[in-house]
């Protein structure tokens, strides 16, 4: 078995080195809606709870017939709108801020410009090496936004009805590449999941985080950093558990 840390994997002592298992470990988010900062003042934002007070409710009618509209109950114009407000005001009153639950590839070119100018772009490898630790804003992305996209609608209808709600695939890569570029922190993976988003069973999120390994839509390293490693950085901690992914 192979432990994962944030710079490197290595070969747990006295494990088959051939039993093709990653160990890693995760934070636990909790029910409520914020994160121990160890004393720091970072505050804790979750869009869900912001679109909630935009909530279209004249579209619920129309959902039943074409639950695509759903992603419109929650619409990207208001998410985008409630971010930036967020974003500005923190920079404005410099401020630390994790918002939760972003959806949209605009908001990571919003944190991309920002991180660009706080000097963190690696040109060489086309990536972000962002110490967590210094900028004001930061973000992570529900793993329900990760697991689906748009067109699962048709097939799974109210069984996805989320807030934020599942975006279109477009969105939904911009989300895995917000990833892999370094620029989203953290996977925000609830202790209170539905049913639908259980470990255990086909179609749960560890066999989603088995799969982004085993088709490399993240690696292992930076799959540790979401899980665990960047909310550190970002002086957030909870109480952790250990994650064996079998690839």
């Amino acid at each position: 078995m192979k432990q994962v840390f944030h710079d490197k994997i290595v070969n747990i002592a006295g494990s088959d080195v051939f039993d093709r298992k990653f160990l890693l470990r995760k934070i636990i988010h909790p029910l409520i809606p914020s994160f121990n900062s160890k004393g720091r003042d970072v505050e804790t934002i979750h869009l869900s709870d912001l679109l909630e007070q935009r909530k279209n409710t004249d579209l619920l009618l129309k959902v039943k017939e074409k639950p695509a509209m759903y992603s419109n109950v929650y619409s990207p114009k208001d998410e985008l709108e409630i971010f930036e407000e967020i974003f500005e005001d923190a920079l404005k009153n410099q401020k630390r801020v994790h918002i939760v639950g972003i959806t949209l590839k605009e908001e990571v070119m919003i944190l991309e410009k920002y991180y660009e100018e706080l000097g963190f772009f690696r040109e060489d490898i086309n990536v972000f090496q962002v110490d967590f630790s210094a900028p004001l804003v930061s973000v992570s992305v529900k793993i329900e936004n990760l697991m689906w996209k748009g067109s699962d609608y048709k097939r799974m209808g109210e069984q996805i009805f989320f807030n934020p709600p599942i975006r279109e695939s477009g969105q939904v890569k911009a989300m895995f590449s917000g990833i892999n570029r370094w620029v989203i922190a953290g996977i925000y993976l609830s202790s209170a999941l539905s049913p639908l988003l259980s470990k255990e069973g086909d179609g749960g999120w560890y066999e989603f985080l088995w799969d982004c390994i085993r088709q490399e839509n993240i690696l292992p390293i930076t799959l540790a950093k979401v899980l665990k490693y960047n909310y550190e950085a970002i002086w957030i901690s909870w109480e952790e558990e250990e994650l064996i992914i079998a690839y």
